[in-house]
C-alpha cells in the first residue's frame, strides 16, 4: 500500500468567519487564528497584566484577555484613544453583553486552547520565579541594577558630616 502524501491532503487553515450583527454593525468573528497569533495574543496579555514584580493580577489577566480576543478574533476597530482606558473599555464590552456573544461564537477548543495556554504560562512563570534558579536570577538582576557612582560615593563619604553619620550608623549596627 502506498504511503499517503501530505500535499495530496490539501489541508488549509482558512476557516470562514462567522458574522455577528450588533446594532447596525456587522462584525466578523474569526473561527481560527494562527499559532503565531495565539502566542502573540498570550504574550500581549501577559505583558499588559504584569506589574513591575511580574505579578499577574487575575482580574487584569482576564480584562486584557477579553480586550485582546476582540483585537485578534474580530474586525472591530477600537481607537487608540479608546484603548487608553482599558478598564472602561472592558466594563462596556462585558456589561453590554457584547463580549459574551463574541466569545460564544469562537469555537470552544480554539479559545480554550488560548486561555488554558495563557494560564499555564502564568503558572510556569510563578514556578520559575520561586525556584532556586529564578530567585538567584532575580537577585543577580537586582544587583546589576544597582548603579554606584564610585567617584560620587567617595566624594560624599569624604565629607566630614557624611563620614560621621556613616560611623554612627555602623556603630549602632554593631
Amino acid at each position: 500500500m502506498a504511503k499517503p502524501t501530505y500535499a495530496k491532503l490539501k489541508l488549509s487553515s482558512e476557516i470562514a468567519p462567522k458574522e455577528l450583527e450588533w446594532g447596525e454593525q456587522k462584525i466578523e468573528i474569526k473561527q481560527y487564528i494562527s499559532i503565531q497569533d495565539k502566542l502573540t495574543l498570550i504574550g500581549d496579555v501577559l505583558n499588559l497584566a504584569a506589574d513591575e514584580n511580574r505579578f499577574y493580577n487575575a482580574g487584569k489577566v482576564n480584562m486584557f484577555f477579553a480586550l485582546k480576543v476582540l483585537d485578534y478574533y474580530t474586525n472591530l476597530s477600537i481607537t487608540e484613544k479608546q484603548k487608553e482606558n482599558p478598564v472602561k473599555l472592558y466594563d462596556e464590552i462585558v456589561a453590554s453583553g457584547f463580549y459574551g456573544v463574541v466569545f460564544k461564537l469562537i469555537p470552544e477548543d480554539e479559545i480554550g486552547f488560548v486561555y488554558n495556554t495563557m494560564m499555564e504560562t502564568v503558572e510556569q512563570i510563578y514556578k520559575y520565579q520561586n525556584s532556586a534558579y529564578g530567585i538567584m536570577d532575580a537577585m543577580n538582576n537586582d544587583y546589576n541594577n544597582l548603579n554606584f557612582d564610585i567617584e560620587k560615593l567617595t566624594k560624599d563619604l569624604g565629607n566630614k558630616e557624611n563620614a560621621q553619620f556613616l560611623d554612627e550608623v555602623l556603630t549602632k549596627l554593631g
